[in-house]
């Protein structure tokens, strides 16, 4: 479809490129020919100020009278410098550079603007044609104040047919050079020949045209394609009349700046189909990628569904057979999550009754053993130690009670802080009390007392701590307890300076806790708390240990933080 399309488009676009650049080189020539009236115009301003200005001086009584006056001593003519000037007498043209006037007399004295005519400027081209004709000629010459070849107006100076002396106008090259045409287009104008041509680099006499007919066509305009002064290109040739003269502009612009403006165009022209090209294909290619995309990605959803991963996401917006695809799939996964979530509760239904029928079962066989038989028959026995002044053992059977009572009445509901602590506490007494001085023990909390927590999640703990860390040791053993807040959290940590664990043993228990395994036996106190506490809280919150083998364990829960009700300054208890 793309190269049914875009071939013909293609091929109309060169069709199209090729008429322009005709009609391109047609506006250009065109641009020429107005161009070449614009400079008639500039070049009849410039002969007709500079003959205005040289007829002024030819004409001059002031002038003539200077001329023809015999003057007694040097002083005359030094005061008629001081009190006129050429350019006050004359008003020249902006076009105007300089200008002089030629004298031969023996006796006269000269000045920058009066200059004397030596055998070389008498004997010169220009002056003996000046000085031959009663109207101002024009000629290249030599500018003795800008020492430089320029184009001048001169005009003899006569007074009762005797020849005074000979007016100069010179035209400034920065007036000439700066004709009101573009850089590309080179030109000449002509004074009876050609005076100045813009590829040279200053004002040059050059070779009368008129001979060539092709070219020297009178009052109107000729283009041509030939090689003008070591240029090939089209060109114009205007002849224009000022009174009796004619002069002659030859406009020519080169092959090279037409070739210029038509590679121009052929780039950008060029440029921009290349581009309608490359964004079709661009488009082509993204639509056909985001389609297949679109497929590939239902594909993967549905195989992951067929995997029996149902968390899937859908964030497609079309609204073509795809996107009807995915709503579909989407209907049939919220109608297998009901039917999962129908079985699941079913089944949750069938253990519940299985649980309570279990619980029945436990309460009725627990219910045989008075716990009040047990506590009362330890509180006889405490007595009895005491009355017989033993009261060590008095002491420990009393702790003992305390420790007893709360495990028979646990239930997997909340108990404050500070009871789960004094709990700990009774157990590290009973241990203390048998293992003597080789366990000390350290408990310090800067928690609120009111908080609440699960019960027996830190006994667990201590107990680990006796059994795996400190019981072998032979002495200094140490066990601390610290309840502290971090950010949103609460630490509990429980260290010992035991035996600690290898790196094997460390990965085995985390794997343990990872996946909550209790088939091997060991450690399911540890495994049973981190579960709880996951189940209870949330998986981020749960148990950490850190071990070094041959210098202790820290065992951390991280437990969500509740608003303070009032600290207990860091209370520590120590023993």
């Amino acid at each position: 479809m793309f190269l049914i399309v875009m071939l013909p488009t293609f091929a109309a676009s060169i069709f199209l490129l090729n008429g322009m650049r005709n009609i391109t080189r047609d506006k250009t020539i065109e641009s020429a020919l107005a161009k070449a009236d614009s400079l008639s115009y500039w070049v009849s301003e410039i002969v007709s100020n500079g003959e205005q200005a040289v007829s002024s001086a030819m004409t001059d009584p002031t002038i003539t009278g200077f001329l023809t006056e015999e003057h007694e001593d040097q002083s005359s003519y030094y005061k008629f410098y001081s009190e006129h000037r050429l350019d006050k007498l004359i008003s020249l043209p902006a076009s105007a550079e300089n200008m002089f006037i030629y004298v031969s007399r023996p006796d006269f004295v000269y000045s920058s603007s009066f200059l004397k005519t030596d055998f070389q400027t008498a004997s010169s081209a220009w002056y003996i044609q000046a000085t031959s004709s009663s109207a101002p000629v024009w000629a290249v010459v030599h500018d003795p104040v800008a020492d430089g070849q320029r184009l001048a107006c001169i005009g003899s100076i006569r007074s009762n047919g005797e020849i005074l002396g000979v007016a100069m106008v010179t035209i400034s090259n920065d007036w000439i050079e700066n004709v009101p045409l573009d850089d590309a287009m080179s030109y000449s104008f002509m004074l009876n020949g050609v005076v100045y041509n813009s590829d040279a680099p200053n004002i040059l006499p050059g070779t009368d045209l008129s001979d060539k007919r092709d070219y020297y066509i009178n009052d109107t305009y000729k283009t041509y394609d030939t090689s003008l002064y070591g240029v090939r290109g089209y060109g114009v040739v205007r002849n224009i009349r000022i009174g009796s003269d004619v002069y002659q502009i030859a406009l020519y612009l080169p092959n090279q700046s037409i070739a210029y403006e038509l590679d121009r165009l052929s780039f950008i022209y060029g440029g921009y189909c290349a581009l309608m090209v490359v964004l079709s294909l661009l488009i082509i290619l993204l639509f056909t990628s985001t389609f297949s995309a679109r497929i590939k990605t239902l594909s993967d959803k549905m195989h992951k569904v067929a995997d029996g991963d149902f968390n899937v996401s859908f964030n497609d917006s079309g609204t073509d057979e795809i996107s009807l695809l995915y709503d579909d799939l989407s209907l049939m996964i919220s109608n297998m999550r009901r039917l999962i979530n129908d079985n699941y509760e079913a089944k949750l239904q069938g253990e519940a009754i299985k649980f309570t029928q279990m619980e029945a079962e436990f309460k009725a066989l627990s219910s045989q053993i008075n716990p009040h038989f047990l506590y009362n028959t330890l509180e006889t026995i405490r007595m009895k130690a005491y009355v017989n002044n033993d009261k060590e053992t008095a002491d420990l059977v009393k702790k003992l009670g305390k420790f007893m009572r709360r495990c028979l009445e646990f239930k997997d509901t909340e108990v404050t802080l500070k009871s789960e602590l004094e709990f700990t506490k009774a157990y590290l007494e009973l241990q203390q009390a048998r293992f003597g001085d080789r366990i000390t023990y350290h408990i310090y909390s800067e928690v609120d007392g009111e908080y609440m927590i699960l019960p027996l999640l830190i006994q667990p703990l201590v107990e680990n701590a006796f059994v795996h860390g400190v019981e072998a040791s032979k002495g200094g053993g140490k066990i601390d307890i610290r309840v502290v807040y971090h950010n949103e959290y609460v630490f509990v940590d429980v260290s010992d300076n035991g035996q600690g664990m290898s790196e094997e043993r460390l990965k085995e228990l985390e794997h343990k806790l990872e996946v909550s395994d209790t088939s091997s036996g060991k450690s399911i106190g540890l495994t049973n708390v981190h579960k709880r506490i996951q189940m209870y809280h949330g998986n981020k919150y749960g148990m950490k240990v850190t071990s070094t083998e041959g210098q202790g364990t820290t065992i951390r829960l991280t437990l969500p933080r509740e608003p303070e009700k009032g600290l207990m300054g860091g209370a520590s208890q120590e023993k």
